[in-house]
C-alpha cells in the first residue's frame, strides 16, 4: 500500500505498508505524525472505500427515532471526515443514527462482534417495551449506552465500522480512548480478528495493549526525522517499545527501578536499613537462596542476570551484584559481561557479612571490648551462633545491628561494603 504524501509532511513523500499484510499497528510519541499518517492513508485510498475512526466520538448523539435530516446528509458528512485536516473538530456523524438506520440483518453482526468479545453485553430495546414502535435504545446492562463511560461510547462507532462490508480499509485513531486497560485488550482483539484482505485495519495507538504481541511484523513506530518530517519503522526490540509506552520506569510495572542481588535473608535485613539511611529508596533487593547454600545462590544469581538480559533488558543497567568471597574468576567474568559493568558487582574480602557490621555496634550486643574480627569469627564457628554467651540467630543478629545502625555508621572508608553501597546511583 503506498501512501502519498498528503499534507506535505512525510519524509520521503510517500510511505510504502505491506500489500500481503492486512492488520498494522503504528505506535509513536505525541505529534510524531500518527493521526497525519491515518488522515493521508484515507484520503490516499478514499476511492477503495476507506474510512477514518477518529478520536472525538465519546459523545453520541442521535439516540431514538431515525432522522431524515440525517440519512439526508449522511454522504456529506461522510465526506468532511474524510477530508478533515486535523483530528481538533466534532464530526458530524452520528454512529446511533449509522447503526439505527441498518437493517436488522445489518445491526445482528454488529451486536453479535460486540457480545463475542465484551463482558457486558449490548442489546437492542425499545424506550417502550410494550410499544413497537417507540424510539429504540441500544443498552448496555440496565443503561442506555449514551450513560455509559466515555470508553464504552468511543467503542460504538469502531465496531459499526468493523462490520461495515463496504469498509476496505480502516484506520482507527486511539482504539483505547476513555477504556481502561482490561477492556483496552478485548477491543484489541475485537479488531485484528476483523482484519482480512477484504478489510485492511490500521490503527494508531499509545497503548500497549494493542502492539501486536503474537505477530510483532505487525507494529510499526512514528516518529519525525531531524528535519521534522514523518517517518515509520518497524521497532527493533518491542519490549522496549512496550517499556516506554509504560513511562519508561520499571516501576509502572510494578517492579523496584533498581534490583541489587545478594544472599541470605540476614543479609538482605541489614542491606535494607544502609539503603534507607542512604535514602535509596528505588533498590529492591533479591535473595539469592544464601545462607549456606552457596551453590544454589551462585546459579539463581546467573539465571536471574542471564534472564534479564533477554527479557528485560533495561534491568541489565539497573542490577548490581554483590557477593561474598570465594567466587571463581571465571564465574566473575561471566557476571561482569552479563551486567555490562564490572562496577556493577562487588565480590566482598571476606566470606560473611558480618565482618562489615559496625564495630562498636557487635562489641555492645555481645558486651565485649574485642576486634570486629574476633567476635565474628568465634560467632560463626559457634554452632548455635553465639559470642561471649550471648546466642542469636544471623538473622536475629542483622536485626539488632540494623536496630543500631546510624547514618555516620556508614562513613567508614576502611568498610567496602559501605562504599559501594553510598556509590550506587
Amino acid at each position: 500500500m503506498i501512501i502519498e504524501d498528503k499534507e506535505n509532511q512525510f519524509a520521503n513523500n510517500q510511505i510504502t505498508l505491506p500489500e500481503e499484510q492486512n492488520f498494522f499497528v503504528v505506535v509513536g510519541a505525541n505529534n510524531s505524525g500518527k493521526s497525519t499518517l491515518l488522515r493521508s492513508i484515507i484520503k490516499t485510498t478514499r476511492k477503495e472505500n476507506s474510512y477514518l475512526v477518529t478520536v472525538n466520538r465519546t459523545v453520541l448523539t442521535g439516540e431514538g427515532s431515525i432522522r431524515e435530516d440525517y440519512k439526508k446528509n449522511f454522504t456529506s458528512y461522510t465526506n468532511e471526515v474524510l477530508s478533515q485536516a486535523d483530528d481538533n473538530t466534532r464530526p458530524k456523524m452520528q454512529p446511533l443514527q449509522d447503526f439505527f438506520n441498518l437493517k436488522d440483518i445489518e445491526r445482528k453482526p454488529i451486536l453479535d462482534w460486540y457480545n463475542k468479545y465484551f463482558p457486558n453485553r449490548i442489546i437492542e430495546e425499545r424506550e417502550d417495551p410494550e410499544n413497537s414502535a417507540s424510539s429504540m435504545l441500544l443498552k448496555v446492562g440496565a443503561h442506555s449506552i449514551t450513560k455509559q463511560g466515555s470508553g464504552m461510547r468511543a467503542t460504538l462507532e469502531i465496531f459499526i465500522k468493523l462490520l461495515d462490508p463496504s469498509i476496505k480499509i480502516l484506520c482507527i485513531d486511539e482504539p483505547e480512548v476513555g477504556l481502561e486497560p482490561y477492556l483496552q485488550k478485548y477491543l484489541f482483539q475485537a479488531i485484528k480478528d476483523k482484519a482480512s484482505s477484504d478489510k485492511k485495519i490500521i490503527i494508531a495507538t499509545h497503548s500497549h495493549h494493542f502492539l501486536d504481541i503474537e505477530n510483532e511484523e505487525s507494529n510499526y513506530v512514528c516518529f519525525r526525522n531531524s528535519e521534522d518530517k514523518i517517518d515509520i519503522k518497524r521497532p527493533d526490540d518491542l519490549k522496549s517499545v512496550i517499556f516506554r509506552l509504560l513511562g519508561n520506569t520499571l516501576s509502572s510495572f510494578l517492579l523496584p527501578e533498581k534490583t541489587l542481588i545478594f544472599e541470605g535473608q540476614s543479609d538482605v535485613t541489614f542491606l535494607n536499613q544502609c539503603l534507607k539511611h542512604l535514602d535509596k529508596k528505588q533498590y529492591g533487593i533479591h535473595n539469592a537462596g544464601g545462607n549456606g547454600n552457596v551453590n544454589y545462590a551462585i546459579n539463581s544469581i546467573t539465571n536471574f542476570l542471564k534472564f534479564n538480559e533477554k527479557n528485560i533488558p533495561v534491568y541489565k543497567d539497573n542490577t548490581f551484584v554483590i557477593v561474598d568471597d570465594p567466587i571463581k574468576d571465571t564465574l566473575v567474568r561471566e557476571w561482569k559481561k552479563l551486567l555490562g559493568s564490572e562496577e556493577r558487582l562487588l565480590v566482598l574480602n571476606k566470606d560473611a557479612i558480618e565482618y562489615y557490621y559496625p564495630e562498636h555496634i557487635l562489641q555492645e550486643i555481645f558486651s565485649t571490648t574485642e576486634s570486629k574480627d574476633t567476635i565474628v569469627k568465634q560467632y560463626l564457628h559457634n554452632d548455635p551462633n553465639g559470642y561471649h554467651g550471648v546466642l542469636l540467630t544471623k538473622t536475629k543478629l542483622a536485626k539488632q545491628v540494623s536496630d543500631k545502625l546510624v547514618f555516620n555508621d556508614l562513613d567508614d572508608l576502611t568498610n567496602e561494603l559501605f562504599v559501594f553501597l553510598k556509590k550506587l546511583p
